[in-house]
């Protein structure tokens, strides 16, 4: 009778452990399933407010022609004041301005600055008719979801080109609208899902700039 009561103890131990291990593996699965998702709602955060933004800021100086108002003449080193004034007038989604400042939900800053023409010989002159946003700290995710966006609207493009820096070595990637001339082979809008992944990183430190008309 001791002996079969202790192969009914050994029994249950081998059972218990059993058990706690499915348990282990299912607690895994679960935090890796939490985490995937956690991933694309931030994606499709980042990718929202980039949305937002950009039709805020054009439906409201659309009509004006260009975007001297909104810049008044403050160049790209005073994007704080930039920052400022679109926080205060209610021109970016309420979650991305914290301190007068802008971020995105993945955690990274947003910065919005004038259109500078680099000119032959060095010089640089504005051009109000287009703004540069930029998205700073961007996960590979969130970074090839927003290089993907279909800016394609009101029966033409809103987006004039697109840069994005996927590498802290200096890997940049252009993607040029049909409104800049010349030939730009397979770096022109849209963006296939291949081309996005290739110029973003695996880290969270990916840059896109857009620059929008």
């Amino acid at each position: 009778m001791k002996k079969t009561l202790q192969n009914q103890s050994g029994s249950s131990m081998v059972e218990m452990l059993g058990v706690l291990t499915i348990i282990g593996m299912v607690g895994m699965g679960a935090i890796k399933f939490i985490g995937g998702v956690h991933n694309v709602f931030i994606q499709n955060m980042v990718v929202n407010e980039a949305r937002d933004l950009q039709k805020s800021i054009s439906d409201r100086y659309r009509f004006n022609g260009n975007y001297s108002d909104l810049f008044n003449d403050r160049s790209c080193e005073e994007d704080d004041k930039v920052a400022a004034y679109i926080c205060e007038n209610k021109l970016a989604p309420f979650q991305m301005c914290s301190g007068g400042k802008l971020h995105h939900r993945g955690g990274g800053d947003v910065k919005i600055c004038r259109y500078v023409v680099q000119e032959e010989g060095g010089g640089a002159t504005p051009d109000d008719t287009k703004y540069v946003m930029i998205f700073y700290g961007l996960s590979n995710t969130a970074c090839s979801s927003l290089a993907q966006v279909n800016w394609y609207t009101r029966q033409k493009t809103d987006i004039f080109q697109m840069v994005i820096n996927g590498d802290v070595a200096g890997k940049t990637t252009i993607i040029d609208s049909h409104y800049i001339p010349g030939d730009h082979g397979d770096n022109v809008f849209p963006v296939s899902t291949a081309k996005a992944q290739a110029a973003c990183n695996n880290d969270n430190d990916n840059t896109v700039q857009l620059i929008f008309f």
